[in-house]
């Protein structure tokens, strides 16, 4: 896929079948689908309330009026948060003082075009979320593997657990540091704790593709080494077929990243711009103690670790995935054969895992790995510095403004 294929062409990728022609284990297909929908089913299920999945994902609900009941629920979401954040950049923001004003305002719009991106993608993806269902238990069948359902629902529950801890201390802190008066808490709980409550919970969905395509290929790289190092004749068709087994999820992680690629930029500027944001509070509050108390403190750490564990989480499940293939990449190129069409296929799949398809770039310029976080702490530190140069300028002009009013009186 190229790198300007859209989010709409991506869906049609991923809804395309992976084999051509019969079927042949279509006895134990429905047992496997009831047991992958069994196992994503509270994720699903919280996915699809607060709009980050259609309503066509869960099986029993396939038809046109389901559809209609859940587009109007997001309609009716989306437009109420839209509401409560014009009211809180009127009522709240701009009673800040001017510099955290432009902050809070810009990190306000993000989220709302951010939360609008998710809703996009959730009512683009309703003809072909199911057909990707069914293809994931397709592909696993034709490649032997058996989901661990114990392993994939602990992945989840720790995932769910770790928004749901950071969804109730936001929440918490969000009403102390508004000292409880309920108008500004609920403003400020809508426009800023739900929506990076809504990315994470869509996220988890990107985390758990991620996890599975790493675990996926760790079974085929094992595979391959068995077949490679413990047979006395390694079977040039098992080979060739593992070959093929990674090149689909090299191009399923690619499809992946391209479809969540506009969420992840969002998410990653909202992210840099709120992680700033909170450096240049606890920075006043350093320097002016009297602005800051307790709650202020607990408050900004926790958005701090929350916007660090978001970019971190999602550089980290790219990162493995690329360890994987690296892992297979390594287990080939120690392989030496005497036999020669043995060492063509050979030769033909270290090829394949050498040619960069950039499966892990998304929009064209963020290559997710962990290496990017050393761009992300360089921009960081400009925009700091920038920061602190704005305030000491804004502060110094406001003085000598005041001063000028003075002398004139």
């Amino acid at each position: 896929m190229r790198s300007s294929e859209k989010p709409a062409t991506a869906g049609a990728r991923l809804k395309a079948s992976p084999r051509e022609g019969p079927f042949p284990f279509e006895p134990q297909y429905a047992e496997r689908n009831k047991e992958l929908h069994r196992t994503l089913f509270w994720l699903l299920l919280i996915s699809v309330s607060t709009n980050t999945a259609p309503i066509t994902i869960l099986p029993c609900c396939p038809n046109r009026f389901y559809r209609v009941v859940h587009l109007s629920w997001m309609i009716l979401w989306y437009g109420s948060f839209v509401v409560g954040s014009y009211w809180e950049f009127v009522l709240v923001t701009t009673q800040r003082v001017s510099l955290d004003r432009y902050l809070y305002a810009i990190e306000s719009a993000i989220y709302v075009v951010h939360i609008l991106s998710i809703m996009l993608l959730t009512w683009q993806c309703r003809n072909w979320a199911p057909k990707l269902m069914t293809n994931i238990v397709r592909s696993d069948l034709d490649r032997a593997y058996t989901i661990d359902c114990g392993r994939t629902k602990g992945f989840i529950w720790l995932q769910l657990f770790l928004v749901g801890i950071f969804a109730c201390l936001a929440i918490f802190f969000n009403i102390w540091t508004q000292n409880c008066v309920v108008y500004r808490s609920i403003l400020s709980i809508n426009s800023y704790v739900m929506p990076n409550i809504i990315s994470s919970i869509s996220f988890v969905q990107y985390y758990l593709l991620l996890q599975g395509i790493a675990w996926r290929q760790r079974q085929l790289t094992e595979n391959l080494e068995r077949e490679l190092t413990h047979l006395h004749s390694p079977r040039i068709s098992e080979v060739q077929k593992i070959r093929m087994h990674h090149a689909d999820l090299i191009d399923f992680t690619k499809v992946v990243n391209r479809t969540f690629q506009y969420s992840i930029l969002l998410l990653f500027v909202g992210c840099f711009l709120n992680f700033n944001l909170v450096l240049f509070l606890v920075y006043q509050g350093i320097e002016n103690p009297s602005m800051a108390d307790f709650a202020k403190w607990v408050c900004m750490l926790l958005w701090l670790a929350m916007h660090v564990g978001k970019v971190c989480s999602i550089l980290h499940f790219n990162q493995i995935i690329q360890n994987e293939h690296s892992r297979c990449l390594t287990l080939l190129s120690r392989v030496s054969c005497s036999r020669k069409d043995l060492q063509d296929t050979i030769t033909h799949f270290i090829v394949q895992m050498r040619t960069n398809v950039r499966q892990h770039v998304v929009c064209g310029v963020i290559n997710l790995d962990r290496k990017f976080l050393t761009t992300l702490l360089v921009a960081s530190a400009d925009f700091f510095i920038f920061l602190l140069q704005y305030d000491v300028t804004y502060e110094a002009l406001s003085k000598s403004v005041q001063g000028n009013v003075t002398r004139y009186k």
